[in-house]
């Protein structure tokens, strides 16, 4: 992992109620709001990694079950994968916002930076190709291990900022709520809020650094009041973390994609004890770690109350476009956080849900640069995104390393056979080496308590499932038991029916 460093301190007014020992609003500068914005672009394997990071943090937070699912990859042996890299690449996934987030004040993603890798036997020949994933082997059968030297755009920024713009001031509330920082939004939300004046304000400035940060991404995630639980080590703060499952009508699901899960489900405990899945549906599963948080909240639509950070994305979507940075969207005035997609070559074509991946780059190799009409000679290969700063510069296709000869586009992560075990809480086992027996004694249940049954999953289903898995301990059964209740709904109907007509 990379070093996490930042400045020591940013600029932050808390606005307290003493007497009920919370914080009611605060005026905070650019680089504080960027931070907190950061945790948008995070994908969820990395916002689990960080979270158990004990070194980082006094006490570990759990976001629903999608830590088991972390846990399972970080236990499974490498052969479940296409190769080792897939599974590094499920542990450390790279953030779509990569290049902005090292630009932050406080950059609480501690993934390695991106490194350019090519073969150095094969960089003289015509067929060029680039790493992005250190470990790959070239085609020709060596490692792509010869690091290439970036050369990108010159970052003209007086005004600073990111996310937002850096020269203003925020208005931000215990719930994350950022508005811009007028007389007239104070006025409105304090009154809301049950304060005519502030005399029962008192006024603090708490030292932020990136410990404070790092506290913060962790309560977000779980509590209404990350701000006070954070500054003011309030006690007792309330956690709040569900998930309203949607009902799809089967109009819509004729249309979508598909996969078949066999479940097994305890008839007297009424839950889905676990599910037998192929790789299709694991691949699904482990997609989950490589989506940044904004995109989830956005797929989710308000079904889901992630503690306050459903607060900090309506917020993005809030603000007046003239607030945000100058890292905007290509395609969009907006900010890219409204549009956040899965990173380039990280993305899974069986992942149900309409997570896009970025596109990936085109590249240009060479040996030397031209800047101020001069010819700027390395002996270091050099690329960049744009032909005319390589002198002499050809093109390079990115090397995929889950395909089998890296040029084919990869399906997924996990190896083709493989059956594993999914239990509620999203603990994996693989299945394919493992006694079955020895499995089912482990479950401690009954046989003739057990049935199975078979469900297809949708878009609507996969979505359940996202939402599930972060907000409860039984995903499976927040997630999907609704199916069996309809197949036992329409079996009980059907024999109804038989039994009028005899």
């Amino acid at each position: 992992m990379a070093s996490v460093q930042g400045p020591s301190s940013s600029h932050l007014r808390l606005f307290v109620d003493r007497q009920i020992n919370k914080v009611v609003v605060a005026e905070a500068s650019g680089d504080f709001i960027d931070a907190l914005l950061s945790f948008l672009t995070l994908p969820l394997g990395t916002i689990i990694r960080l979270l158990s990071n004990k070194q980082t943090h006094r006490s570990s937070a759990e976001v629903g079950c999608i830590n088991n699912l972390y846990q399972s990859v970080q236990n499974f042996n490498t052969e479940v994968f296409w190769n080792g890299i897939c599974k590094k690449m499920l542990l450390c996934p790279r953030n779509p916002c990569e290049k902005l987030c090292q630009k932050l004040r406080f950059n609480v993603d501690d993934t390695d930076p991106t490194k350019y890798l090519m073969c150095g036997s094969c960089r003289e020949l015509s067929d060029k190709w680039l790493s992005t994933f250190a470990g790959a082997s070239c085609s020709c059968g060596k490692l792509m291990d010869q690091e290439m030297k970036v050369v990108e755009e010159e970052d003209n920024n007086p005004k600073g900022g990111v996310f937002v713009r850096g020269e203003r001031m925020y208005l931000i509330f215990d719930d994350l709520t950022v508005l811009q920082n007028s007389a007239c939004n104070t006025i409105h939300q304090l009154v809301q809020l049950g304060y005519s004046d502030f005399t029962k304000l008192t006024e603090i400035s708490p030292s932020v650094g990136l410990s404070q940060i790092m506290e913060l991404l962790k309560h977000a995630l779980v509590s209404t009041s990350p701000l006070t639980d954070v500054f003011l080590k309030a006690a007792g703060s309330k956690l709040v973390s569900s998930f309203t499952p949607r009902l799809a009508s089967e109009n819509v699901k004729k249309t979508q994609s598909s996969c078949n899960l066999k479940i097994t489900v305890s008839k007297s405990k009424n839950k889905i004890l676990f599910a037998e899945a192929e790789e299709d549906f694991a691949d699904f599963l482990f997609s989950f770690l490589t989506m940044p948080l904004g995109s989830t909240l956005k797929l989710l639509d308000g079904n889901v109350n992630l503690g306050s950070m459903h607060n900090l994305y309506k917020s993005v979507k809030g603000l007046n476009p003239s607030w945000f940075g100058r890292y905007r969207s290509p395609h969009s005035p907006f900010s890219p956080l409204l549009d956040l997609k899965v990173a380039s070559q990280y993305g899974c074509k069986k992942q149900r849900l309409d997570v896009h991946e970025e596109e990936s780059p085109c590249y240009y190799y060479g040996t030397g640069i031209v800047r101020n009409n001069i010819y700027h000679g390395n002996r270091n290969g050099l690329i960049s995104n744009h032909r005319e700063k390589i002198h002499c510069a050809s093109r390079v296709e990115l090397f995929d390393p889950r395909s089998a000869d890296g040029r084919k586009e990869a399906v997924g992560f996990v190896s083709r056979p493989t059956l594993l075990a999914v239990m509620d809480d999203l603990q994996v086992t693989p299945l394919t080496s493992t006694s079955s027996i020895s499995f089912l004694q482990k479950l401690k249940v009954p046989l003739n308590d057990l049935e199975e049954h078979k469900v297809t999953i949708h878009k609507t289903e996969a979505l359940n499932l996202l939402g599930a898995s972060l907000t409860s301990k039984a995903a499976l059964t927040n997630g999907l038991f609704y199916l069996v209740k309809k197949q036992k709904e329409e079996a009980t109907t059907l024999r109804g029916k038989k039994t009028l007509f005899c």
